[in-house]
C-alpha cells in the first residue's frame, strides 16, 4: 500500500474490530516484504527497511561475551494507539504527526529505570528473542527501542524512514531520520523519539516532538562524520505557527536546547573518544 493508500483506509476505518484487522492486514504486507538482516549496535550505522519478525534487531551491546538477544517488535498495541491517535486530530498533517508518533512511543515504552533493570532484561534473554512489550512492561526503554518503534511506525504508514546508530551530547545514541517526501530528497528531518521540545508559562508546559528539518547540505555534512549542533530556532518557528492557534503560545517561551548529533558508528566512537580527551 502506498502512504496515500494507507491514509484514505486509516480513515473509512468506523470501529476497534476494522481497526486491527487493518493492522494486522499492514503488517502482514510489511513482514511478507522483509529480508533477513542483522542491524543495530556493533552492525549498522543506520537501517531502512521494516524491523520484521525477520531481522535481528540489536538494541543494545554484547553483554560480556555474548550477542544481545534479538528485540522483536510483536505487538500490536502501538499500530493500534497510533491509528486512534492520527483519527482522534481534528487536523493532521506530517508535522503534527511527528508529535503524535512522539506521544505514542512515549506512552508505550516509559522509562523507570538507569540502566540496571534493562541490563538485567537483556541478559535473562540471551539465545532467545524479547519482546517489545516486555521492555514496555518493564519500563524500561531506551534510546534504541525508542528509535526502534518509532522507525516501525513511519514505515508502517508508508513514510520513509532511517533507524540510526550514532551520538549525541558524547554518548552513544540511536534515533531517526525521516524523508517525508522520500529518501534522498529534501527535506531530510531528524527525528528523537527520546526528547522533546518544551514550551513554557510559568508552571504551565506544552510538549511536542524534538525533530530538525536538514538541508542536503547539512545532511551530507553529518553523514560524512562531522558533529552537527542542533538549531531548533525554525522548529521553534513552525510549532508557534502550527499550535499557536487563537493566540495560544503566545506567553510561552521556547527552551532551547543546545545539543550536538553524530551519524554512524565508528563517528560516535571518534567523537565519544575526543569529548572524553577533552574533559582530562
Amino acid at each position: 500500500m502506498t502512504k496515500e493508500e494507507i491514509n484514505k483506509r486509516i480513515f473509512e476505518l468506523e470501529n476497534d474490530e476494522e481497526i486491527i484487522n487493518f493492522v494486522k492486514e499492514r503488517l502482514d504486507e510489511l513482514e511478507i516484504n522483509s529480508e533477513e538482516k542483522t542491524v543495530g549496535q556493533n552492525y549498522t550505522d543506520s537501517f531502512q527497511d521494516y524491523i520484521s519478525q525477520k531481522i535481528h534487531y540489536k538494541a543494545a551491546d554484547k553483554l560480556g561475551d555474548k550477542e544481545c538477544p534479538d528485540l522483536v517488535y510483536d505487538d500490536m498495541t502501538p499500530y493500534i494507539n497510533l491509528i486512534k491517535a492520527i483519527r482522534n486530530n481534528s487536523w493532521y498533517n506530517a508535522l503534527t504527526l511527528i508529535t503524535t508518533i512522539f506521544f505514542v512511543v512515549y506512552k508505550y515504552l516509559p522509562n523507570t529505570d538507569f540502566g540496571f533493570g534493562r541490563y538485567m532484561i537483556y541478559s535473562s534473554h540471551i539465545g532467545r528473542k524479547l519482546s517489545i512489550k516486555t521492555i514496555s512492561e518493564e519500563k524500561v526503554a531506551f534510546c534504541s527501542e525508542k528509535a526502534g518503534l518509532a522507525h516501525n511506525l513511519f514505515k508502517f504508514l508508508g513514510i520513509d524512514s532511517e533507524l540510526v546508530c550514532g551520538a549525541k551530547d558524547g554518548q552513544f545514541h540511536s534515533y531517526n531520520f525521516i524523508y517525508p517526501k522520500g529518501y534522498g530528497n529534501e527535506p531530510m528531518v531528524l527525528f528523537d523519539p527520546s526528547y522533546f521540545v518544551n514550551f513554557k508559562n510559568g508552571n504551565d508546559i506544552s510538549s511536542y516532538g524534538f525533530y530538525k528539518a536538514f538541508t542536503r547540505e547539512d545532511y551530507e555534512s553529518l553523514k560524512s562524520g562531522i558533529p552537527m549542533k542542533i538549531d531548533l530556532t525554525k522548529t521553534e518557528d513552525t510549532y508557534r505557527k502550527l499550535y499557536g492557534f487563537n493566540g495560544f503560545l503566545d506567553d510561552y517561551v521556547f527552551e532551547p536546547q543546545d545539543t550536538t548529533y553524530v551519524y554512524g558508528l565508528e563517528n560516535a566512537k571518534n567523537y565519544i573518544e575526543s569529548n572524553s580527551n577533552l574533559r582530562k
